[in-house]
């Protein structure tokens, strides 16, 4: 079964976490299994996350970063997430996706946003 982990950075505001919230509950609409870790200060990380999703059956799980672009939190820090959930759940594969924010429907949505 495929699931999909959405990544999001983490942030100290309650606030913050509300949009990330929402995209979980509309992807899980669609009947995937879905599960939104964070980078830091925030819980759950990637590897519980993933965990999680292994648990419902997972045995593959795609990884989303939900970023706008490829910093070095996505190039350097979440490879090394990945490895450390993948020797965790040996029995689950790991697709790493490109981050959202360089989808030309995102850049397009983002654009019509700005110009109201």
């Amino acid at each position: 079964m495929n699931g999909l982990l959405l990544f999001a950075h983490g942030s100290r505001d309650p606030l913050w976490f509300a949009p990330f919230e929402r995209l979980r509950e509309r992807v899980a609409a669609g009947g995937t299994p879905v599960a939104l870790a964070y980078l830091e200060f925030a819980q759950p990380e990637l590897a519980e996350a993933a965990a999680q999703l292994a648990a419902q059956g997972c045995t593959h799980i795609r990884v989303v970063p939900v970023f706008l672009a490829a910093g070095a939190h996505v190039r350097a820090d979440l490879p090394e997430l990945i490895e450390s959930a993948r020797a965790a759940l040996p029995g689950v594969q790991f697709e790493l996706r490109p981050p959202v924010g360089e989808d030309a429907a995102v850049l397009d949505a983002i654009a019509r946003v700005a110009l109201g």
